[in-house]
């Protein structure tokens, strides 16, 4: 019967590193803007929601797009975030624009987010909780789905290589004269071939 392969497919391995790359980034970046951010007066150029659910959790009924653009020392950036919200804000028309505060990192102003999206106030208690626990369970699923397999791999490799080592060396002494190379029968205390003494061990 053949051995299952329990590899995972090198493309979903990607795909989960991936995402859990992305989580990590997500919550570590939410984290740093709320504490070390710096806020400036942005202006939302683009902006879309959609009706998801009439029945969904707080926070939850609709999933918001918005593209901004803020600057920093004479130098402009832009961002865009899509995030779960009950906002519903009218759609902005073409020429449109809508002010609104966003916060930055100072040495990295690519790193930004509007700033009720980084704001403990507005996280709650629950949020913060979320932002500190996800980069813990990526971390774990990382070791779980990276290095945990490659060290349960070389520890399986490295138990069949020295049981067939210690199996071999006996059959070797056990079944062959010393002196002639002879096969001896099973229990002999002489070799057949050429009287030699056999030591049993």
């Amino acid at each position: 019967m053949a051995r299952k392969n329990n590899k995972i497919p090198l493309v979903i391995l990607v795909l989960i590193c991936a995402c859990l790359l992305f989580a990590m980034y997500t919550s570590l970046s939410t984290l740093t803007l709320a504490i070390w951010g710096d806020t400036v007066m942005g202006t939302v150029d683009r902006y879309d929601n959609r009706l998801d659910s009439t029945n969904a959790e707080p926070n939850r009924s609709r999933t918001i797009f918005k593209g901004y653009y803020f600057t920093v020392k004479g130098k402009g950036y832009r961002g865009y975030v899509i995030y779960n919200s009950d906002e519903a804000w009218p759609r902005l028309e073409n020429g449109e624009t809508r002010a609104e505060s966003i916060r930055y990192i100072p040495i990295f102003p690519h790193i930004n987010k509007p700033a009720a999206l980084a704001s403990f106030s507005r996280m709650g208690t629950m949020g913060i909780f979320y932002h500190i626990l996800t980069p813990i369970g990526c971390v774990l699923l990382f070791w779980f789905f990276l290095l945990r397999p490659s060290r349960d791999n070389k520890k399986t490799r490295a138990r069949k290589s020295a049981v067939p080592q210690r199996e071999n060396k006996g059959k070797v002494a056990d079944e062959f004269c010393s002196a002639c190379g002879s096969k001896l029968p099973k229990g002999a205390a002489f070799c057949v071939s050429c009287g030699k003494k056999v030591h049993l061990k």
